[in-house]
Parts: structure tokens; sequence; C-alpha cells
């Protein structure tokens, strides 16, 4: 599946797909960038801002990006402080070592195995030294778990060719493993989605330091 075409017909289609309020992770992010005097953030997959908002009313420097241009021209009116990149996250050209922190939400859930080794290392490529790594996934608890056929342990092709990993708590401390952990846990986001009305997602999140 081409994943831009597939992200442009969803906000074509869906406009700001999972409504204006923030994911309750933008808050504990937030707190745990105070605490560590982080200021510049990047959001992978930032979408059309509606997580992003949350930092840059804060006063956070954040950086986006975004492969489905329609969520980019939606983002220019939700979100204009953020300055935002058009592309591929493994194509984004961007200085070694330039952000205090990085915010990713519900989007290393996205690829299969190899990718999301990949994607970790670009992010902390891309963060400063003792910089900040903030991840949420699905977890395996989540309604959706079990949807469409297995094509790794734990990931599900949901769609054809699009794919859903479900982390248990063990399964995503490994992937940070070679990180220091700074804090854990779960939570329940309730987002009004655009087709399928009030949504409860069941998730996981963790912040390392690089």
């Amino acid at each position: 599946m081409d994943q831009q075409a597939y992200w442009d017909e969803q906000f074509e289609d869906n406009g700001c797909i999972w409504g204006n309020q923030p994911s309750v992770a933008t808050d504990i992010a937030i707190s745990l960038f105070k605490d560590n005097n982080a200021q510049s953030v990047l959001i992978p997959g930032a979408g059309y801002g509606r997580n992003s908002k949350a930092f840059t009313s804060d006063g956070f420097d954040v950086t986006g990006i975004e492969i489905s241009s329609s969520a980019c021209q939606l983002a220019e009116g939700y979100d204009p402080t953020m300055t935002l990149l058009n592309c591929s996250f493994f194509d984004a050209s961007l200085p070694a070592e330039e952000f205090d922190a990085v915010f990713c939400f519900d989007v290393l859930h996205l690829f299969l195995e190899e990718e999301r080794r990949r994607f970790i290392a670009k992010c902390a490529d891309l963060v400063k030294p003792n910089g900040l790594m903030f991840f949420t996934v699905l977890s395996e608890n989540d309604d959706y778990f079990g949807s469409g056929g297995e094509v790794e342990p734990a990931t599900f092709e949901v769609k054809p060719g699009k794919y859903i990993h479900f982390f248990t708590a063990g399964d995503l401390r490994d992937s940070f493993q070679r990180y220091c952990t700074l804090q854990e846990g779960q939570f329940k986001d309730n987002v009004k989605h655009a087709k399928h009305g009030l949504k409860e997602y069941q998730e996981r999140y963790i912040c390392v330091r690089k």
C-alpha cells in the first residue's frame, strides 16, 4: 500500500479525523519535557496538529513531519505555529542531534519489526545527547487486537497493506532497551472519530533518555 495515498484519502474524506482534543498523552509528555528542560520537540506523524497544538500552545518549539499533503493543508490552519515538513519520516533530511525531545503518537505500531527498529534509531539520531523520546502505541488489550491475519508475532494486517503491532509492556520495554527508561505506563484514549463516533483505545507509553 502507498502510505501517502492511504493517508491522503483518510484526511480528504474525514478532515480532522480524531477531533480537536489532544490525547491525554500530551499532558504526560509535556510534564516530563518541562521537568527535563526540553524546548525543541520533533513530532513524526504530526497529522493535522491535534497533538502538536498542545505543545506549541505551551511554548515549545515544534517541528512536525507528516507524509500526507492533505493533513499538512489542514495543519496550516489548525496549528500554524508548528514548522511542518511534508515527507516520509524515513526520507526526512534533518540535522543530527537537533532536538531536545521526540513525541511520537501512535506511529510506531504501524510498522513491521525491521521498520520499527529503523524508526527508533532515526529518532535517536535526531535528538541531542541526553535527549528524551516519548512514544505511544496500541496495547495488546485494545479491542482491535486480532483483526486480520497475523503476519508477525502480535502484528496483524488489519487492512490490505496496513499493519498494526500490539505491544505488551515487556515488548515495548525491549524495543527501547538500549536507552534509559524514565517512565512507562498505560492510558485510555477516548476519541470522537469522524467516521466511527466515540472510540476508546487501550494505549501504552514509554519515555526514555538517549
